[in-house]
């Protein structure tokens, strides 16, 4: 019998060669795009090591639990303020340090700061292996 091959979902088409900061720059406004408008995309991000942890609510570890947490949420609207990168430990990974506002069903904005670190699978292809999410309360 032959094995059946696993379908390989990317987390986005970067380019190979690409550098830290460039996919971070290109990572950080899909993932928000696809938060606030189409949330089910998600789930090609995760895999089942990756590990949310949302307001000390964590951690959700897979797409299966991290999926059924974000499903739970409000309707948001994410404004990004800044980026920013670091690589990681091994050279296909990258930390991605978020701050920004967040509008919950049209409410008062909400500051927060959300830190992502994507993996490499392959070349210009990164799965979300750990995202910790905060709000800023002042």
């Amino acid at each position: 019998k032959k094995k059946k091959k696993k379908k390989q979902i990317k987390t986005s088409n970067f380019k190979k060669g690409m550098s830290a900061e460039e996919v971070a720059k290109a990572f950080v406004p899909h993932y928000y795009q696809c938060f606030d408008g189409a949330r089910e995309q998600l789930v090609g991000l995760y895999r089942d090591q990756s590990l949310l942890t949302f307001e000390g609510d964590g951690p959700k570890q897979g797409p299966q639990q991290i999926m059924d947490k974000l499903r739970a949420l409000p309707v948001v609207v994410h404004n990004i303020q800044t980026i920013e990168v670091q690589p990681s430990v091994t050279p296909n990974a990258i930390l991605i340090f978020v701050t920004g506002q967040i509008m919950i069903e049209q409410d008062k904005p909400l500051k927060y700061t959300q830190l992502f670190q994507l993996v490499g699978e392959g070349p210009g292809q990164y799965y979300l292996h750990n995202d910790i999410f905060r709000f800023n309360y002042s």
